[in-house]
């Protein structure tokens, strides 16, 4: 029975979403197409040609191409944009739903990214650094269809805390025999002390380091100031950016005070400081927002709303998980559990905070980098970062500002942060051609973003599956 089980998590049938097109004899030629280039001092450009050759964009012209041989796209009513990028996934994991199994469904993930524009995402706690790694080179290298894959390995928090209970909780769902066999999500330190896996963790030069700070559900533990502050000294004395799970006003005091580099979340428990905002702006650090992820938690737990998503959400969706949705079971959290209270918080306060905190940040000039938290709890993992962009827009960043948080400035600081080489996130002569063409303009109708034409990943024109 556990091999069976074992089996089914590693050779769930497989759905394809994208695949290559057949090569072209001379690259592609984008005519009369309107041109979100990310870049601050000209986003947008009117009726340009556009011209990819080889994995690369060799021509952006007023003038009118002709290239022989050139397969040629009628971009007029259209807007070409960089591929969008993902700032907050866990790409090897599968989608929560209460009364779902959880599958793991990376190679979906994957798919669904390219399948919705997405053609960089950073990975927040996968598996082991090694792995992950080892599953970025695959992708480079042409042998798995993904994404440009950055990564932290496994993230790091307190002892028993976030998200320790929640693993738990979803681990109780299953029957004793197949517990043990659930796979070590995040990596535990008891004091400051311990820091045997945190110098193994530096050894194999991850992207960045993740530590998680936060108290899932409200009360539970979470690491200490003092461990915190151990994590991010050794990780900056290897040359390694630190980013944070916070969920309130502290924990951003503790980030600030730790020296890291960047939150992952905002505030989203009470209102944010925005005293500590000013401080965010002043040190450069950036903030990923993931306001969907919580809105959508209300929606999910309290409103009971499991049909809510966009068409391009379904698309990007497992099988078993459209079907777990569209046939919900009831689902009760017992009295006194303290999920229920964690819930209820989001119904009574934590649900009218998530948009006033993102504009806070943006009064304040903080770096704002657009990411999902996808396959969290009924997030799908492509579709829904373009939901999140809506919200984003909710919050009072204008379109262009909500396009550049998914595009330019998330490539900008893979480079100035992580101190990776990426030639991706604008639309220039001699950029990687990753690129998303759309019907309609999003610098005006952010929902535009999902009316998708064509996507190109490396050069290559990708055949959509839907």
């Amino acid at each position: 029975m556990i091999v069976i089980f074992i089996l089914f998590l590693c050779g769930c049938a497989h759905y394809t979403l994208v695949r290559e097109a057949p090569p072209v004899k001379n690259g592609y030629l984008i005519r009369d197409v309107s041109v979100f280039t990310a870049l601050p001092e000209i986003p947008v450009l009117e009726d340009r040609d556009v011209y990819i050759q080889g994995e690369t964009i060799a021509l952006v012209s007023e003038e009118r191409l002709n290239i022989p041989g050139a397969e040629v796209i009628d971009g007029r009513g259209k807007m070409l944009l960089p591929g969008l990028i993902d700032f907050h996934t866990h790409i090897t994991s599968g989608m929560i739903i209460p009364w779902g199994d959880i599958i793991p469904t990376m190679q979906f993930n994957m798919e669904g990214c390219l399948y919705s524009g997405i053609t960089a995402v950073v990975d927040m706690s996968g598996k082991s650094p090694a792995e992950m790694a080892a599953l970025a080179e695959d992708i480079e290298a042409g042998r798995l269809i993904g994404p440009h894959l950055f990564h932290c390995g496994m993230g790091f928090t307190g002892k028993g805390a976030h998200p320790i209970p929640m693993m738990e909780k979803v681990k109780n769902t299953y029957s004793w025999f197949i517990r043990p066999f659930f796979p070590e999500v995040v990596i535990q330190v008891k004091d400051v002390t311990d820091m045997a896996r945190l110098e193994k963790h530096l050894e194999s030069n991850p992207d960045f380091t993740k530590i998680f700070l936060d108290d899932i559900p409200d009360g539970t533990p979470k690491m200490s100031h003092e461990i915190v502050r151990e994590i991010v000294k050794r990780s900056h004395e290897q040359g390694i950016p630190v980013v944070i799970h916070i969920g309130r006003n502290e924990d951003v005091k503790v980030a600030l005070e730790s020296g890291a580099d960047g939150l992952v979340h905002d505030v989203y428990k009470e209102p944010l400081d925005p005293e500590l905002a000013k401080e965010l702006s002043k040190r450069k650090m950036f903030v990923i927002p993931t306001v969907y992820v919580f809105h959508n938690l209300n929606v999910f737990m309290n409103e009971k709303n499991y049909t809510h998503y966009t068409k391009l959400e379904w698309e990007t969706m497992y099988p078993s998980c459209v079907k777990a949705l569209q046939n919900p079971r009831p689902y009760i959290v017992p009295e006194g559990d303290p999920w229920g209270n964690y819930y209820k918080h989001f119904k009574d306060s934590y649900d009218r905070v998530l948009h006033p905190n993102v504009k806070t940040l943006k009064d304040a000039g903080v770096t704002i980098i657009a990411g999902t938290d996808a396959p969290n709890l009924g997030i799908a993992t492509g579709g829904s970062l373009h939901v999140e962009l809506q919200h984003l827009v909710k919050s009072g960043l204008t379109p262009t500002e909500a396009l550049m948080s998914a595009t330019s400035t998330p490539a900008t600081t893979l480079k100035q942060v992580f101190h990776r080489n990426v030639n991706f996130g604008t639309i220039e002569k001699g950029k990687a051609a990753d690129l998303l063409l759309v019907q309609g303009d999003p610098t005006k109708n952010i929902q535009d973003t999902q009316n998708i034409i064509e996507v190109f990943y490396r050069g290559n024109r990708l055949v959509r599956h839907k």
